[in-house]
């Protein structure tokens, strides 16, 4: 039982880990050519209209629930988030994809636009 629990908290804290990496190095390599309002974005960790998924990602994170569906008529793809208690901020984190509170749209790549629950 306790190797078990170690097993999942190794692999836990190698996959937090591995997104920090990943952050930074977007960070470090991509955000400085980003447009100010991007930035801005970025770092009042919101999103806008015309942000690619790497900016989403680095502004409210990543997501566990990525699908497809219709948004204004038109097929999108759709990442869910449910908001840490408290803050009302999104995480990432499991949770019944289905009672998100958050969904952003993907056209193309592209923020076409989201939801708050």
């Amino acid at each position: 039982m306790i190797r078990k629990l170690c097993l999942v908290i190794i692999l836990l804290l190698f996959s937090i880990g591995c997104g920090l990496a990943q952050r930074q190095a977007l960070m470090r390599d991509k955000y400085p050519y980003y447009p100010d309002h991007i930035k801005q974005a970025i770092n009042g960790r919101y999103i806008v209209e015309g942000m690619n998924q790497e900016q989403v990602y680095l502004a409210i994170g990543i997501t566990l629930c990525k699908s497809s569906s219709y948004y204004k008529g038109r097929y999108a793809e759709v990442w869910s988030y449910q908001p840490e208690p408290f803050t009302g901020k999104p995480s990432g984190g499991t949770f019944d994809c289905l009672q998100a509170r958050q969904r952003v749209y993907f056209e193309n790549g592209r923020v076409v636009g989201w939801d708050n629950m």
